[in-house]
């Protein structure tokens, strides 16, 4: 489980690069589809429409030769003369080259066939008697025997005197037939690619009006995705468009008065986040100031508790006997018992004092070296006082060090052991300043997180190491407390802070300082009991030395 300040910026992801078509393009190729659904509809109904008229064509000449054959054969049946019919027959034929047969048939199956060639009597059934059920309506196309080759044939009921008297069979020629239908498909392509085409110009014509102020509208908008908020638009299309792009220009108008005013604050929060880090820093170090100070009272008090304490007084009662028997003072000592027990007392007290001035000079050492530590600790923060805001080629395991011993004091008193792993890194360009604040709020969360909880080997890994992929990062693992699920995503919260007495602001500076330098901090932990690590990464840029 791991969460950083970028990670919840970046919640808000960039749209997936999807392949997307143009709406000209798009635009274009609907109208143009529509031309063509209609022009397919279109041709589809006049086909076969045509080709009804063209056979309709052929069914009225077939229906004028019968009525002319039809009026010649009443004569010839009432007269019994056939002759009559046959002389008709063989002008109409010839006077009419698409008539290729004229076949009269009784239900008896005799028939008159006429040809182009010649006519005769033949006696036929199957299609030239059909049944009542089987004769054709409509005429169709066959390949005949009569003429050799494909016939459009056309039967009529011949009637005498309401008797139903027979057929008469008509063959037309369908080369007209196919000639004109052939004209009629290669007219009906040649308008319809004309029409796909004029269409298709168009179409194209219409997209590129409809589209030309929607992509205007989405260049404008880039523009103002890449963060020139000052671009707008003037379209004059008198539609929604028109409106789309006023209420456009009026939304940059706000948004570019909402940076400036962002921009403002954003530099005040800057500010106070420097502030902040600032102040941080100085109250860590009057924190260890302070605990190194309790340090020093506990020392003192120890030295006046022994200096009260003292045997020295001894003396000042021995210097006063001996100056009371300065006249007799061989024969007190060594006849009276008083005299006689001083010699041993001197030994006795000379042995304490001496152990007294021993556990003195330890004392004075252990407070002359707290001393020396607040000493140092002001020291630190006057030199790096004088860094702020200032880039410079810094070593980065030696500023890790000065946040190790700002707090050693503290370290030392919660039993905290610290492991190094520093990999050998040359001196990089840094704000010191700002990196001391957040390398100090690290070790003292982990501090914090240790001295709350229940482990015997306190323990803090110190690393420090540097990547492919041009960062190095600074690591703090501790064994303590462990940081919860929901407060993962918290941790770097503006005053969010978990301790009494905290304030919330360490982490929220630090993780904004380390944005501002590029880079970024890191929390990882499995859980409550189960320690937590703090990285930071920042960019790893050598130092001139290291430049050339």
């Amino acid at each position: 489980m791991a969460t950083s300040l970028d990670k919840t910026e970046k919640n808000h992801t960039q749209p997936k690069n999807k392949k997307r078509k143009s709406i000209l393009f798009r635009t274009t190729f609907l109208s143009w589809m529509i031309v063509v659904f209609t022009v397919v509809i279109f041709v589809l109904f006049m086909i076969p429409y045509q080709r009804a008229q063209l056979l309709g064509e052929m069914i009225a000449r077939a229906k004028v030769t019968f009525t002319s054959i039809a009026q010649v054969t009443v004569t010839s049946i009432l007269l019994e003369d056939y002759s009559t019919v046959v002389d008709h027959c063989t002008t109409v034929l010839k006077e009419n080259p698409s008539i290729l047969y004229a076949v009269i048939t009784r239900h008896d199956g005799f028939s008159l066939v006429h040809t182009k060639k010649n006519w005769s009597q033949e006696q036929l059934a199957g299609m030239w008697t059909p049944t009542q059920q089987d004769f054709p309506k409509k005429g169709h196309f066959i390949q005949s025997s009569l003429v050799k080759q494909t016939v459009f044939h056309q039967s009529f009921h011949f009637t005498y005197s309401g008797i139903d008297w027979g057929w008469i069979h008509i063959g037309l020629s369908p080369e007209a037939f196919y000639a004109d239908l052939k004209s009629l498909y290669f007219r009906t392509l040649w308008i319809s690619l004309l029409s796909i085409t004029v269409g298709m110009a168009a179409s194209y014509s219409f997209a590129r009006n409809l589209s030309k102020p929607i992509l205007l509208l989405d260049q404008v908008t880039r523009r103002v995705g890449a963060g020139d908020l000052s671009a707008s638009v003037e379209i004059s299309t008198g539609d929604e468009v028109e409106n789309l792009a006023n209420s456009f220009n009026l939304m940059t108008q706000a948004l570019l008065k909402s940076k400036k005013e962002l921009e403002s604050t954003h530099k005040k929060l800057l500010e106070t986040a420097r502030s902040v880090g600032m102040a941080e820093v100085a109250t860590g170090i009057l924190h260890n100031v302070g605990n190194v100070l309790n340090s020093v009272g506990v020392t003192t008090a120890s030295i006046k508790t022994r200096a009260t304490n003292s045997r020295s007084h001894h003396i000042t009662r021995i210097t006063d006997q001996l100056i009371e028997h300065k006249d007799d003072l061989g024969t007190f000592i060594t006849t009276q018992d008083r005299g006689k027990k001083l010699t041993t007392f001197l030994q006795t007290l000379s042995e304490h004092i001496t152990k007294e001035q021993v556990d003195l000079i330890k004392d004075i050492d252990t407070l002359a070296k707290h001393i020396n530590h607040i000493t140092e600790i002001v020291n630190l923060q006057q030199s790096y006082s004088k860094t702020v805001g200032m880039v410079e080629s810094v070593s980065i395991s030696e500023l890790m060090e000065d946040a190790i011993r700002i707090n050693y004091d503290g370290l030392v008193r919660h039993r905290v052991e610290i492991k190094r792993e520093f990999d050998p890194l040359p001196p990089v360009m840094l704000d010191c300043h700002k990196v001391l604040q957040i390398l100090l709020n690290m070790v003292n969360n982990a501090k914090h997180a240790l001295a709350t909880s229940d482990q015997k080997n306190r323990l803090i890994n110190a690393r420090i190491f540097k990547t492919d992929d041009g960062y190095f990062h600074v690591e703090v693992a501790d064994n303590g407390a462990g940081i919860s699920e929901e407060n993962m995503t918290r941790i770097f919260n503006y005053g969010f802070t978990t301790r009494k007495d905290g304030h919330g602001f360490g982490l929220h500076s630090g993780a904004l300082n380390a944005k501002e330098m590029g880079g970024s901090i890191n929390v990882y932990s499995e859980g409550p009991g189960k320690g937590a690590t703090f990285t930071l990464g920042l960019p790893f840029t050598p130092g001139p030395d290291q430049n050339g």
